[in-house]
């Protein structure tokens, strides 16, 4: 009996030992199977290499931010400085760290599937933006879900043949929607013909909020359109922000088209000595065969006169939102800018000047920039340098092309109304 008694002991011992042991980190060790070489390879490539910055972050994202779902370990940050894969890493925007960067640049992508040309237009926008810029970047996209995985492999493509270091973010539309809703509720009426669901219609007025989505940190930033080609360095662009007065919080160049001529022609006719929607080279006619890829004596709307044009004087066409730069921490400070975006200051605009626009954000900041001129640094027309003739064929031909001129080396120019533009 005892015999049987020291068996049931032993057999019961050596099952617990068992158990142990297959739950031990030894056991488990073994059974780990590496990640396949393609997985490697793809971490290998999204971690950006710079020193000693090694470390993930895990802070909690700001609104709007989407969550990142492609971290990586410090073994794959090894991987990557071994095999020196392309610079680029999803993070969150830090003010300070290894994303220690400030040329912030938005842009908006989104329903990718509902547009056939967008995806073209954004391998373009980054290949002449990374063509021509050496400088760290940081890419800030509003996108949805649809969108955002097509994205995120056009970026990462450029960045591997340009051999760029730039970092990128993730913002969903939805939220972006969400934190500028009273401004989109209080503008939709007046700027824009037409609606569709919540969101598309808010990413027309979406550079008013941006300062309300963005990390507070953030001090300037520029929302450029997908559909623009740049001939130059953005670092030059962003230079543009050293050149703004105390006051101004706003960068845009000159609308190139008569469409606020046509949209302001009620108050024209009751104000014939009005230069709201007149061209913006008041005193110059544009000389026969001129086109955009040909500009002719190259000068710069923001330069001091020189002593031969010191009478020139500049019309107001209106302002094109196709390049926003935004000084965001004066904008957060400014007291005049929240009135102003207030429904009761915007409907009170669009009444004074018997204006029904369709162009959204632009619609406002050529409003703005008519009435309160002090809080917009006219960039010129070479940064945004638009290729739209849709207004010659639809009325304006006889006084279209003193709208279109533009004087000087172009350094982005600006596709729209699905324009290609030159590369």
């Amino acid at each position: 009996m005892s015999m049987n008694k020291a068996l049931l002991v032993f057999i019961v011992a050596s099952g617990f030992l068992l158990f142990i042991y297959a739950n031990s980190s030894v056991f488990n060790r073994r059974l780990v199977q590496k990640p396949p070489p393609e997985r490697v390879g793809l971490a290998a490539a999204l971690v950006h290499r710079n020193g000693n910055h090694h470390h993930e972050r895990h802070e909690a994202l700001h609104p709007g931010e989407k969550r990142n779902d492609t971290h990586v370990g410090h073994q794959d940050t090894e991987r990557a400085d071994v095999a020196g894969g392309s610079q680029l890493k999803r993070v969150k925007y830090v003010s300070k760290g290894t994303n220690d960067t400030e040329y912030n640049i938005f842009i908006i992508y989104t329903k990718e599937s509902q547009n056939l040309i967008l995806h073209s237009q954004l391998e373009l926008f980054l290949r002449s933006l990374l063509k021509y810029s050496a400088i760290e970047l940081h890419l800030h996209v509003i996108t949805d879900e649809q969108s955002e995985r097509s994205a995120e492999e056009l970026i990462k493509a450029q960045i591997e043949r340009f051999h760029r270091t730039a970092f990128y973010t993730l913002y969903d539309v939805r939220d972006c929607a969400e934190k500028v809703s009273d401004i989109v509720h209080g503008m939709l009426p007046l700027f824009n013909y037409r609606t569709g669901s919540y969101y598309s219609d808010a990413l027309f007025l979406l550079s008013l909020g941006l300062h309300r989505i963005v990390d507070r940190n953030m001090r300037r930033a520029i929302l450029i359109d997908c559909d623009v080609v740049f001939r130059a360095s953005v670092k030059e662009l962003f230079d543009q922000f050293d050149a703004f007065a105390p006051d101004q919080l706003f960068g845009l160049a000159p609308e190139l088209t008569p469409v606020y001529r046509h949209v302001l022609s009620r108050y024209r006719m009751a104000n014939p000595q009005t230069l709201f929607g007149s061209p913006y080279y008041l005193d110059k006619v544009p000389p026969a065969g001129t086109t955009p890829e040909l500009p002719k004596n190259p000068a710069r709307s923001n330069r001091k006169p020189a002593p031969n044009d010191s009478k020139q004087r500049h019309g107001y066409p209106g302002l094109n939102s196709g390049v926003v730069m935004l000084h965001l921490e004066r904008i957060r400070r400014s007291r005049l800018f929240e009135e102003i975006v207030k429904e009761s200051t915007v409907k009170s605009m669009a009444e004074k000047y018997a204006f029904q626009g369709h162009l959204g954000d632009q619609d406002f900041y050529t409003l703005m920039g008519f009435e309160f001129p002090g809080l917009i640094y006219r960039l010129d027309c070479v940064w945004n340098r638009q290729l739209c003739t849709w207004w010659r064929e639809h009325g304006y031909s006889d006084i279209f092309d003193r709208y279109f001129h533009c004087e000087g080396a172009v350094k982005i120019y600006h596709g729209n109304c699905n324009t290609r533009a030159p590369e």
